[in-house]
């Protein structure tokens, strides 16, 4: 009857037990990066979806009851002549239905912001509605915020005539991510991904809206 480990029998499970204290730190090193990807990764998803989301609202508050092309205030190429008859955007057209975006109600521009009785995201009906709202991206296991999508909304700058090259007969676009509060009739909605734990910025993402009025959605019938 053998009553003790051989001397080879004893290096082997050293060896095993070696094996086993080396590799699994590493496996719990591997989980908790995984862990660390995937949730930056749905954070990175979810900042992608709440801009998706912004872009299917009206440009402006004015936009959500009106067809018409909004007056900002500005005298620029882009700004709509409500006095003129009719009543349309430098190069426009007028179509002659009820859908035509023109300017005949001389309807302003709205401020940034919620706008009264818009108390949640439930409420908000245009791109400019989400400025300055912070959103939780993700959750830790701790139950503690990692991620938050921070939205600022503004005005971008836009081009002027003296913009327009008459001997080339081209137009420099100037769009940019100023988000000022001088009324135009480019919005710049950004958001950004920001690492609450670390306490920096780690993605963003950046919209355009345009001041073209309210577009009629297509309306269909299931076959």
């Amino acid at each position: 009857m053998k009553k003790s480990f051989s001397l080879i029998e004893l290096i082997f499970t050293i060896v095993i037990i070696a094996l086993i204290f080396t590799t699994i730190p590493k496996i719990i090193y591997a989980t908790n990066e995984g862990f660390k990807f995937t949730l930056k990764e749905d954070g990175i998803f979810n900042m992608i979806t709440k801009m998706m989301d912004i872009t299917l609202k009206d440009f402006d508050e004015n936009d959500t009851n009106s067809y018409d092309i909004l007056l900002t205030g500005n005298s620029n190429v882009l700004e709509c002549n409500s006095s003129a008859n009719p009543a349309i955007r430098v190069g426009g057209f007028y179509s002659g239905d009820a859908y035509s975006r023109m300017c005949k109600n001389s309807l302003d521009i709205s401020k940034i912001g919620p706008d009264s009785g818009e108390n949640s995201e439930e409420d908000y009906d245009d791109v400019d509605d989400y400025n300055n709202v912070d959103d939780n991206a993700t959750l830790a296991c701790n139950s503690n915020t990692r991620y938050i999508l921070k939205i600022t909304d503004g005005y971008s700058d836009e081009w002027s005539k003296s913009d327009y090259d008459t001997n080339n007969q081209s137009l420099r676009y100037k769009f940019t991510n100023t988000q000022d509060k001088t009324a135009s009739n480019i919005k710049f909605t950004k958001i950004i991904l920001y690492d609450n734990k670390y306490k920096k910025n780690i993605s963003c993402i950046g919209y355009w809206s345009a001041n073209i009025g309210k577009i009629p959605y297509i309306e269909s019938e299931q076959w």
